[in-house]
């Protein structure tokens, strides 16, 4: 058995619309991939190898789901015209469908089916043709050789996606009654609750059935994840907000005291799905997107920090050569090694921490100057550490949400919290690093800098 996957770009072009940042086919529908759903089916039916085809392009695809082998199975990848209908498509792809059987997926839609069920043995005793169809697409068998007939129930129904509503309303479906027919995304301890890697819910969080969260996700105090609920990958939702019977797309901060009620909420778009009308959300504050980018990964940010922190070094080297031997000899200049997460998955940095006694003039003085943070500004220039971005996170095995270049985490010398004036630890922290790291830019960062130059000494 194999499966031809045919979708035209017309189809889903209204997807586009709302989502531009997103493939289509990589849409996620109950934080899984759209043609996720495609490829369990088919591994469902017995299919060993998939071809996509489209009219469109394909490159986002070919990116996510590569040659198939996360899967088990052969995938490909192939195109067509505009014009081209059904038979011609099977007709410049027969070296594909010669010799087995062929399920063709036609058209953007949704296969509502069970995970329990076995789909392998029912299809090989299914005849050739339509099987099922809907308005906007079809599910066809194919095979030169015709198995005897049956008079079975197909156990499996299709709808047709072509507006937001109708997406909103499957999502709100499969929360409702269908989780457990699908291989969704997280664990689940518990009936009708899906959780991802990395999640940090508080104790003052409020979390209703049936809901799922994503990874990478950071709920503040007091909010409320009401029922048929969805959050999606590397989204924070603030404090005292409240999330019911909404959809919160990957890479989403929340803003806080807000209420997102029947919603879908991607980036700084808030989407009613019964009009289908979308408000851009101008308060970053409120609602905005989070890029998945390493806030510090740029070449012309890294070029930025490099440079500041030769004039930092070049401004603070005789102060530090004069005061360290000092305070060295008197005991209040006092060095710790400790090794701590590196903005690279599984990558750790060591660093040479510095603590200054200053109960004293010169101790205060060295403070004042930051010089406790002096031979770090070195390692912004081997690209170690960043001049300014997050407080770095100390190795920590019982941690509880590790950071990792999709939370936008970047070790630094100063922090954007020292920056507001926010302590080192906590939650709270946390969302004001992220924001900061997530919407801030080479000249901002320099400004940022400053504030935590004089938020230390005062």
């Amino acid at each position: 058995m194999k499966t031809l996957i045919v979708i035209r770009e017309q189809e889903y072009a209204w997807l586009r619309d709302m989502l531009p940042g997103v493939h289509p086919l990589l849409v996620p529908v109950c934080n899984k991939p759209f043609i996720e759903f495609f490829i369990d089916f088919s591994i469902f039916t017995g299919s060993k190898a998939i071809r996509i085809i489209s009219d469109g392009l394909l490159g986002e695809v070919e990116r996510y789901c590569e040659n198939g082998s996360r899967w088990g199975v052969e995938i490909s990848y192939g195109s067509m015209q505009p014009a081209d209908e059904l038979p011609t498509v099977i007709d410049k792809n027969r070296r594909f469908c010669l010799e087995e059987r062929v399920l063709i997926i036609k058209g953007f839609l949704f296969i509502h089916y069970d995970k329990k069920r076995d789909y392998t043995t029912l299809f090989a005793s299914l005849p050739s043709g339509e099987l099922l169809s809907c308005c906007h697409g079809s599910i066809t068998l194919t095979g030169t050789v015709e198995p005897e007939s049956s008079s079975a129930d197909i156990p499996f129904s299709l709808t047709a996606l072509d507006t937001v509503g109708k997406y909103y309303s499957l999502c709100m479906e499969i929360l409702r009654s269908e989780l457990t027919n699908y291989v969704i995304p997280g664990y689940s301890s518990e009936a009708d609750c899906y959780i991802g890697r990395n999640v940090v819910i508080p104790k003052s969080a409020e979390i209703k059935k049936p809901v799922i969260i994503g990874n990478n996700v950071q709920l503040l105090a007091n909010t409320v994840i009401d029922t048929n609920s969805v959050i999606g990958n590397n989204v924070i939702v603030d404090r005292e907000s409240i999330i019911s019977g909404s959809i919160v797309m990957d890479n989403t901060y929340i803003g806080e005291h807000l209420e997102v009620k029947n919603k879908i909420a991607a980036g700084n778009l808030l989407i009613d799905p019964e009009s289908g009308t979308s408000i851009v959300m101008e308060d970053p504050h409120l609602l905005t997107g989070m890029t998945q980018s390493r806030a510090a990964g740029t070449l012309l940010r890294r070029m930025v920090h490099a440079l500041a922190a030769t004039f930092m070094i070049l401004v603070l080297l005789w102060p530090y050569l004069l005061l360290r031997p000092v305070l060295g000899l008197q005991g209040k200049w006092k060095r710790v090694r400790e090794t701590y997460y590196n903005d690279l998955p599984g990558k750790t940095v060591t660093l040479t921490k510095t603590t200054i006694d200053s109960d004293e003039p010169l101790g205060q003085l060295a403070k004042t100057l930051s010089l406790d943070r002096f031979t770090l500004l070195f390692r912004v220039l081997s690209g170690k550490l960043a001049l300014i971005g997050y407080h770095p996170v100390p190795i920590n095995p019982a941690l509880r949400i590790i950071p990792n270049n999709t939370t936008g985490y970047t070790p630094a010398v100063f922090s954007y919290a020292e920056a507001e004036d926010w302590p080192e630890i906590g939650i709270d922290t946390e969302i004001v690093e992220h924001y900061y790291a997530v919407h801030g830019n080479p000249l901002k960062d320099i400004a940022m800098t400053q504030k935590a130059l004089f938020n230390r000494n005062h």
